[in-house]
């Protein structure tokens, strides 16, 4: 009988593969890329779900002509990062990130050649409140009013805000990045991060890198106007986060609101 590191092994193999089938069929080692993409997400489970953080950014290496192949179908890389996303949500890991895929071509490659390399990386000020099931607990009946017309509950330790399909708060307007910010519950209350986002993070009409919230306050993505509610509060433990004044860095990101992440039926466009 198959041992539950191989069930799940096998799981994240054919949902990476069922996923993003016109990528594969333009690589032929890309059974071999599959293994090693569900070697990386299965390896090293933690004994308690949720602690155990997956890579989020994977490099695939190819020979010059593959990679060029896959540069001229760009959304396939993304696709590949909503699948690894969803294989590695469905088996327990955590991603401080969402993660992204690019491909590089080394010429030294034959051509059944490859390489994964796979980082575990955020950016720096996100790690002022580390993912830490103990500690990441959200405040009681918090929400987003967008735009004065809809309701967003916020419930999750983590919420990933952006244009990408698989952001829990999906905005879908082009101004917006694709991984645009991030909220991180942290002793009942949330903070507020931007990913290096090209339009940037406002806060009551300030741009801001990392910010606790609080009831009222106002924030702004390129256009996109959410006000920051709670029905319920809890005093903010420890100390404050102390706001970084050095100069604000560059990245990118985007709004739609869907149901969190990746409907079974969703296809790769």
């Amino acid at each position: 009988m198959p041992s539950q590191s191989s069930r799940l092994h096998g799981y994240v193999q054919r949902l990476l593969e069922s996923r993003v089938t016109a990528l594969w069929e333009r690589l032929p080692q890309a059974q071999r890329i599959l293994q090693t993409l569900a070697d990386i997400l299965t390896t090293q489970q933690s004994r308690e779900p949720g602690r155990h953080l997956a890579p989020t950014r994977y490099l695939l290496v190819l020979p010059p002509a593959q990679a060029d192949a896959v540069r001229q179908v760009p959304h396939l890389l993304d696709a590949l990062a909503i699948a690894i996303h969803k294989a590695g949500r469905d088996v327990g890991v955590r991603f401080p990130v969402l993660p992204q895929v690019t491909v590089d071509g080394r010429l030294e490659m034959a051509r059944d050649d490859f390489a994964v390399e796979a980082t575990i990386w955020e950016p720096s000020h996100l790690q002022a409140v580390p993912l830490d099931p103990a500690e990441n607990n959200p405040p009681l009946s918090a929400y987003f009013i967008i735009d004065g017309l809809q309701v967003f509950s916020l419930e999750q330790p983590v919420v990933h805000i952006g244009r990408r399909p698989d952001n829990d708060l999906v905005l879908d307007d082009p101004r917006i990045s694709r991984l645009h910010a991030q909220l991180r519950a942290t002793h009942g209350r949330y903070m507020l991060f931007d990913l290096n986002s090209t339009g940037g993070t406002f806060v009551n009409d300030k741009r801001i890198r990392a910010t606790v919230l609080y009831p009222g306050d106002v924030v702004v993505l390129t256009g996109t106007t959410m006000v920051y509610g709670q029905r319920a509060t809890r005093p903010l433990q420890g100390q404050p986060y102390k706001q970084d004044t050095g100069p604000i860095a560059s990245l990118d990101t985007t709004i739609t609101l869907r149901p969190p992440i990746l409907a079974e039926d969703e296809k790769d466009e």
